[in-house]
């Protein structure tokens, strides 16, 4: 008889782990999956694939999704100026949608039978997951042991263990999610809301008490709210290509820093509290120079509505509401409103902040204002003094007339 056969999204983390083996005894035919969105170093591939071997996959996939992640989720955060609960950058979760496209397509080029994840049901990521899988092949059945067995990360390690396989100490005690965004850390004391991680639970930014007690300066360049160019210090600027290549350089660059480390608590799509640690120093770095720019050249009334579409937006991917034409409408939007955020800002990294310094644009709205003689502070040829007087007068009337009304109460 044939064998059944399942594309397993491989990280080869604990869980990952956990499920091959358990699907090879169950006589599944496993086939690995690993989508690389940024969480592979050097040699960490080769690793993942060795991992995948030893525990019995049949065929290892590795799929490089980074450029197409920076085009289609990147690159509209920063348009959006999203952070989640206005503190944080959606590290892996908004990647999950990339994740699960391609895991999808290996299956479907492989005839598979079934595709898997290593999600658990107290999370949001398997609803990621097979919102991804139901939309794109609802033929396929999902299986998800650690969801649907509800086991501890302790019993799967004495699973593996009992097998004869290696864990990782670290493993057992946190879940590590890597990627471009940024690297989130779950486990330990953030079951809880009062400790903070440790120092060496985290993965690579340095504490603030190790960062050089010297800052570096970037120029950061910007067309039309993308970022096309970055220099450190006035050195020749980071390759732009390929399209991540800037982002990935700042999060090497903010970590040694100190930037970019936070723990994220907020409520989940399923309704439960979730606390999490994250490092994303390029996305905060970025967002930061981007807004800043935006201050310089949009009017009030575009940032103040941009900012309320722009959570939406991020909201709705966090919570993988990937496929409803509305996110469509929100990326034209977003689109729009970038037309005029081009030019340069110029940003501080030290000790573990991130201070814009100044911006400039052909499109400033400050320096149209100044070449017709209005600068803020010091005077204006545009209006008199009796002009601004009467202004100020009309403008409060409707404050002195609501408190006239309210002392007759």
């Amino acid at each position: 008889m044939t064998k059944r056969k399942i594309v397993l999204a491989f990280s080869g983390g604990l869980d990952t782990s956990y499920a091959l083996v358990s699907f090879r005894e169950q006589g599944w035919e496993v086939i690995t999956a690993n989508i690389d969105t940024g969480g592979l170093h050097s040699g960490e591939g080769e690793s993942v694939r060795a991992r995948a071997e030893e525990l019995g996959s049949v065929q290892h996939f590795v799929v490089d999704a980074r450029e197409e992640l920076y085009r289609r989720v990147i690159t509209y955060a920063i348009k959006a100026n999203y952070l989640r609960n206005g503190g944080y950058p959606s590290c892996v979760g908004a990647e999950r949608l990339i994740q699960a496209e391609k895991v999808v397509q290996v299956a479907l080029e492989n005839g598979a039978d079934a595709v898997a994840h290593g999600s658990t049901g107290a999370g949001a990521d398997h609803v990621r997951y097979d919102a991804v899988i139901r939309a794109l092949a609802p033929q396929l059945e999902i299986v998800t042991p650690i969801r649907d067995e509800r086991l501890t990360r302790e019993q799967e390690t004495t699973f593996l263990q009992e097998r004869g396989y290696e864990v990782s100490a670290k493993t057992t005690t946190y879940s590590i999610n890597e990627g471009l965004i940024g690297t989130t850390i779950g486990g330990g004391e953030t079951y809880g809301s009062w400790d903070y991680l440790p120092e060496d639970a985290w993965t690579y930014t340095k504490s603030v008490d190790d960062a050089p007690a010297e800052g570096v300066e970037l120029l950061l360049g910007f067309e039309q709210g993308e970022v096309v160019s970055c220099s450190v210090d006035g050195a020749a600027p980071i390759a732009a290509t390929p399209n991540y290549a800037i982002l990935k350089a700042l999060n090497e660059l903010g970590g040694e820093h100190g930037v970019g480390r936070g723990i994220h608590m907020g409520s989940t799509m399923v309704g439960n509290l979730a606390r999490v640690g994250f490092e994303a120093p390029g996305m905060l770095i970025l967002i930061a120079a981007h807004r800043e720019l935006e201050r310089l050249v949009l009017s009030n009334r575009q940032q103040a509505f941009k900012a309320t579409l722009g959570t939406t937006y991020g909201d709705l991917l966090h919570e993988a509401v990937y496929y409803d034409p509305i996110l469509d409408d929100f990326r034209a939007f977003l689109d729009s409103s970038q037309q005029r955020v081009t030019g340069e800002v110029r940003v501080r990294l030290h000790k573990g902040n991130v201070v814009p310094l100044g911006s400039r644009s052909p499109f400033s709205l400050l320096d149209a204002a100044a070449q017709q003689g209005v600068v803020y502070g010091y005077g204006s040829s545009l209006w008199t003094g009796e002009q601004a007087r009467a202004f100020a007068h009309m403008y409060a009337m409707p404050g002195a007339i609501a408190q006239v009304a309210g002392m007759k109460s």
